[in-house]
């Protein structure tokens, strides 16, 4: 699959079959996930970009349409059906995720399975006919009761596991008890900026749009 150029050189993605056999002695096979708050921006990109598209081919290998065999086309960026031709291309699911305060405290939740008292910012998948904004409004109701007023854009982030694009977005919201309705978070507290700061939470690696989201409320004091 080609990739584009990479430091003026033709980038393609070759997928493996993982046999130890064809590694030389001193290559290993990792998952990027973990890498990349230790890899430079852009090289972080283009595995994500290489890894989202791996993905897509791994799952569209038949056609949605009449269940035939697809093949790749266009140097990897389409999948063609042999027998009804049915053309598909990679597609995002898009996703928010939120930093809701009331001026002076954050909402984090924790969900069951994460690193001991690490807390985040709220998201969730964008629904079918669902603006942006709606469904920030929706995600955080359903997951900690807690009522959002004004919502404002912050920044972007891919998210290549398995094909996400994450919508970062500040808003305000009302301050209450929060009430774990849907069972996604195991806990959700509002935290002053002092307690942030302080540690008693631990917070989304560097490299998470979720960090820049609470490391912009931090400094808004």
């Amino acid at each position: 699959m080609l990739l584009g150029w990479w430091q003026e050189c033709r980038c393609v993605l070759v997928t493996l079959d993982g046999d130890a056999a064809a590694r030389e002695p001193e290559e290993q096979f990792a998952e990027l996930r973990p890498l990349a708050n230790e890899l430079p921006p852009a090289e972080a990109g283009l595995l994500a970009y290489a890894r989202a598209l791996h993905l897509w081919h791994a799952s569209h290998r038949f056609c949605g349409r009449c269940g035939a065999p697809t093949h790749s086309a266009r140097a990897g960026h389409m999948r063609q059906c042999e027998a009804c031709g049915q053309t598909g291309f990679p597609r995002l699911d898009p996703a928010i995720i939120v930093l809701v305060h009331d001026g002076d405290r954050a909402l984090l939740g924790r969900q069951p399975g994460w690193q001991p008292n690490r807390y985040s910012t709220i998201a969730g998948f964008v629904e079918p006919g669902e603006s942006l904004e709606d469904a920030v409004r929706r995600e955080v109701a359903e997951e900690t009761g807690i009522t959002v007023n004004t919502v404002s854009y912050h920044s972007s982030q891919p998210w290549p596991f398995p094909a996400s694009l994450m919508l970062g977005f500040v808003a305000q919201g009302t301050h209450a008890t929060p009430q774990l309705r849907d069972g996604e978070l195991e806990d959700a507290r509002w935290l002053t900026r002092e307690e942030v700061k302080a540690g008693v939470v631990q917070l989304p690696p560097r490299d998470a749009i979720a960090r820049r989201l609470i490391e912009q409320w931090l400094g808004a004091s």
